[in-house]
């Protein structure tokens, strides 16, 4: 990761919708099981590999057991781990690939860690959540981040890196669990990370350049929530 240029636009209040949660990403936030990742290893099944090998990115509920609501998100990328943290650690790129993201600036730290101050509104009659988090990186490559203050009670996560067993790219596993500081049932956030996290993960592909083909970046590119030709902007 490293550091940003602050990016602001204007924020404003309105009736609260449970969804926006989702968008908290982005926030680099995730927990992640390698014993699951490796087909051979463990639980990533040979279909599932090759539903990864054709493009789909995989999406599952975890930690029912805990308040808020977890899902974690897998897919094959082909490029290596540094050169995803290029993307992942730059403001400009969260603001295409959150949803919803108003402001992203790096308050303190440097490439492995600081501490992060996102602002996040995805709808217009929703709330502007404001949180901060602090962020990590290890020589591993594994990222994690949660919440330092802000509008949640739980915010927490990690980005890790595993290499195919055969073959070039990397499986990439992205964890979140959040808890609001306001009602909010678990149906609803669970329907927004079906809803959004896949695409979160497909624009990183994309701005990565890492889905395989011209055409499959493309594709990836056309999910991203955000802006992608401002990205050419001088």
């Amino acid at each position: 990761m490293r550091l940003k240029t602050p990016l602001q636009t204007n924020t404003g209040l309105a009736g609260f919708q449970p969804d926006v949660l989702l968008n908290l990403l982005l926030v680099l936030i995730f927990m992640a099981f390698p014993q699951w990742v490796l087909a051979g290893q463990s639980g990533l099944s040979t279909e599932e590999l090759a539903r990864l090998k054709a493009g789909e990115i995989l999406l599952q509920t975890i930690h029912e057991e805990k308040p808020g609501a977890a899902a974690r998100v897998t897919a094959l990328l082909y490029t290596s781990a540094s050169d995803v943290w290029n993307i992942l650690g730059y403001c400009k790129y969260e603001m295409i690939y959150v949803k919803g993201l108003k402001l992203c600036e790096i308050l303190a730290g440097n490439q492995f860690e600081m501490t992060v101050h996102h602002q996040v509104r995805n709808r217009w009659y929703t709330p502007t959540l404001d949180f901060v988090f602090a962020a990590s990186r290890d020589s591993t490559g594994t990222g994690s981040a949660t919440l330092v203050s802000g509008d949640l009670k739980v915010l927490e996560g990690q980005w890790n890196f595993y290499p195919l067993e055969v073959g070039n790219g990397i499986i990439v596993v992205h964890e979140i669990r959040i808890e609001s500081r306001f009602p909010a049932p678990k149906w609803l956030i669970r329907r927004s990370f079906k809803n959004d996290l896949p695409d979160m993960m497909a624009c990183i592909r994309g701005l990565a350049a890492a889905s395989g083909t011209d055409r499959l970046i493309q594709g990836d590119l056309k999910r991203c929530p955000g802006d992608v030709a401002s990205l050419e902007s001088p």
